[in-house]
């Protein structure tokens, strides 16, 4: 269990020298030193859920200091955790890690620069700091001036109240609970604790006013008026001076920071990016939906401080660099699931999403039970729609019908930011509560759903090794320059001259499917295309910067030729969509190296996309639930996907 550091052990080495050897002969040193230095209550009430586990990783000892008759001053206070840290140095050779909670984060610190001021940078006895919604953001809120003044209130209280049990509660323990109500819980510990009250059965006033003493009277036993004015004071309002931006800015000690994004008492979260930018080695930890009181039972600091940077159980080790052409994985059928339903589904419902498929003999069918499924490599080939939002349609049915797991060849700049399945989505699966980042940026970031289901920057590279390793790729030649095509531009194709894609996908014999994509282009009217938007004044400029400072996704191609400039939309209906999976094509009889017999597959496949986005914006003419109003109402009442035309219609 933890064992309890008393400030009065200052200076007193041989009983703390005896405790050690008390602790050698249980511990046999086998476990890390850890060190809790509580908030202002000076307990560590609540960190109390944390210490069973935190006992069982590491030797746990915390600092505990008399709730009501302790007067000691910061630098006190810092000098005997100091010297207790020293004594472990000297007589154990250990390092200690140190974690702060609250006022305890700001104390944390200041022991570790006192510590890294006698032994020198490279020598403290300091592994590692945690630091918990940490006070050193004290001086940037108003408690300096609040809390005294609640603290005043013990002055309007009788002789009579103070003698004797009131009954009543008294002003300063009603106010200052209630300012504490106020800013300690976060929303689910507040829903807690009203329901426990709302649950409390009282019979009478009588039992009302003695059940209201009680509860309110927890703030005035254990953090009397007296002492919060005095820590407040002469440790918060110290500390600040003492733990300055200099000082942070120097200490070199790898620091964990762990604050709640709803943490009213501190601002948390913008003291986690400042201590980032200002400190050599801190990664901050945000856990969200938590407050002030972030170590409840729903967070396990046990984890958190063995994953840390400083890593106490030296555990990490150097991984190989991930390869995303080699290493990639397919998605769970958890992961797909996820997906599906809460970012496919969305446009399946809005868009009732029309598949078919082409057989060798160029007969339609509806669905996809025409794509083919090969031992080599497969490639599709599709038009890009404006603004690019089905892509997830496309994959997740190709992975439900076929269980064929495409992999996109995505441009630069969804790396860079969005990284989404079908587009604006972020990271696979639920929200994470625990998001973690340093001055590099995210630190182990949960995967986008564009890197869970295997897109990858398209490159020559990588799409040569997803060809030469046997796998699906998705590719649009098209590219920027049809997703943000112009007006009367709609459904036209421009691809590049080279036929590149088509020489490599028969270096290794891949089989080719084109699919003509229809649809999006009818959900919205262009108002500004990019090259008006281009021409406009002063916007113009700096749309052209923003592009030009945009990597190209052609090699070849530099990032002024390409116009990365999105139009402006006046979102319409929603448009029904179709997708026809053209007739595939073998390339095993093509050498690659003959660039005419390139030259002319490259044009048969385009022709083959050409004929089918003919086709269906013809045959669609012709689809009963064309309309989304009718559509929508059809498929609401019944359940079920609306029927379209039939498929003759294609196949005239």
């Amino acid at each position: 269990g933890a064992r309890a550091l008393d400030e009065r052990l200052a200076g007193c080495s041989d009983d703390i020298s005896e405790m050690y050897e008390e602790i050698r002969a249980t511990h046999d040193n086998t476990k890390p030193l850890l060190l809790y230095l509580p908030g202002l209550d000076g307990v560590g009430i609540s960190a109390a859920q944390q210490f069973d586990d935190l006992s069982n990783a590491f030797e746990l000892w915390r600092m505990r200091v008399d709730p009501v008759h302790d007067r000691s001053t910061f630098a006190e206070l810092t000098i005997t955790v100091s010297n207790f840290i020293k004594e472990v140095d000297v007589e154990q050779n250990r390092k200690v890690i140190i974690v702060g909670e609250s006022f305890g984060g700001l104390l944390a610190p200041s022991v570790a620069m006192r510590l890294e001021s006698i032994a020198g940078k490279d020598d403290s006895p300091v592994m590692g700091l945690v630091m918990v919604n940490p006070a050193t953001s004290f001086d940037k809120t108003n408690w300096s001036t609040w809390a005294p003044i609640l603290a005043s209130l013990r002055h309007i209280e009788s002789e009579e109240e103070e003698g004797i049990s009131p009954s009543f509660p008294t002003p300063y323990s009603v106010l200052g609970g209630m300012a504490l109500s106020l800013t300690i819980p976060d929303r689910s510990q507040f829903d807690s604790i009203f329901k426990i009250f709302s649950e409390t059965r009282t019979d009478g006033l009588q039992d009302v006013l003695e059940s209201m003493r009680d509860g309110f009277g927890i703030l005035a036993d254990n953090l009397p008026a007296k002492v919060v004015e005095h820590r407040v004071v002469n440790w918060c309002n110290v500390g600040s001076q003492v733990v300055s931006e200099k000082r942070l800015g120097s200490l070199n000690v790898s620091t964990l920071f762990i604050g709640g994004d709803e943490d009213s008492m501190l601002p948390t979260k913008e003291e986690g990016d400042r201590l980032v930018q200002l400190m050599p080695d801190c990664t901050s930890m945000t856990v969200r939906d938590a407050g002030h009181f972030v170590l409840d039972d729903r967070f396990n600091l046990t984890s958190a401080i063995e994953e840390a940077p400083f890593d106490p159980f030296k555990k990490k080790r150097k991984e190989k660099k991930y390869d995303p052409i080699t290493d990639w994985e397919v998605p769970s059928d958890e992961d797909i699931h996820e997906a599906s339903a809460n970012r496919v589904q969305p446009l399946r419902d809005l868009l009732s999403p029309q598949f078919f498929s082409t057989g060798p003999d160029g007969k339609r069918n509806v669905g996809l039970g025409k794509v083919p499924t090969t031992n080599g490599p497969l490639l599709f080939v599709a038009n890009h729609q404006l603004i690019g939002l089905d892509l997830g349609m496309i994959i997740a049915q190709l992975l439900e019908e076929r269980n064929i797991a495409a992999r996109g060849l995505a441009h630069p700049i969804v790396f860079q930011g969005g990284n989404a399945f079908g587009g604006g989505a972020g990271p696979t699966g639920p929200p994470q509560r625990i998001t973690k980042r340093n001055k590099e940026g995210p630190v182990d970031p949960t995967p986008g759903d564009f890197q869970t289901f295997g897109a990858v920057m398209v490159t020559p590279k990588n799409f040569y090794r997803l060809m030469a390793t046997g796998q699906t790729g998705l590719l649009f030649p098209g590219g920027v320059r049809e997703v943000f095509h112009g007006k009367g531009e709609a459904y036209e194709l421009f691809w590049p001259e080279k036929v590149d894609f088509v020489r490599i996908a028969a270096r290794f014999n891949a089989t080719i499917v084109p699919i003509s994509a229809v649809g999006s282009a009818d959900s919205g009217t262009i108002l500004l295309d990019s090259e008006e938007l281009l021409n406009l004044p002063f916007l113009g400029d700096r749309l052209k910067n923003f592009s030009e400072s945009t990597i190209s996704a052609r090699f070849d191609q530099s990032s002024s030729d390409e116009r990365f400039v999105p139009p402006i939309l006046a979102p319409g209906v929603p448009a029904r969509h179709y997708f026809v999976f053209g007739k595939p094509f073998d390339t095993s009889t093509v050498d690659h190296g003959d660039r005419a017999a390139c030259a002319n597959l490259y044009g048969d496949v385009k022709s083959e996309l050409r004929r089918g986005l003919d086709d269906v914006l013809v045959a669609r003419g012709k689809d009963p639930y064309k309309d989304f109003a009718r559509r929508v109402a059809v498929e609401r009442i019944s359940g079920k996907q609306a029927p379209t035309f039939a498929i003759e219609e294609l196949n005239t």
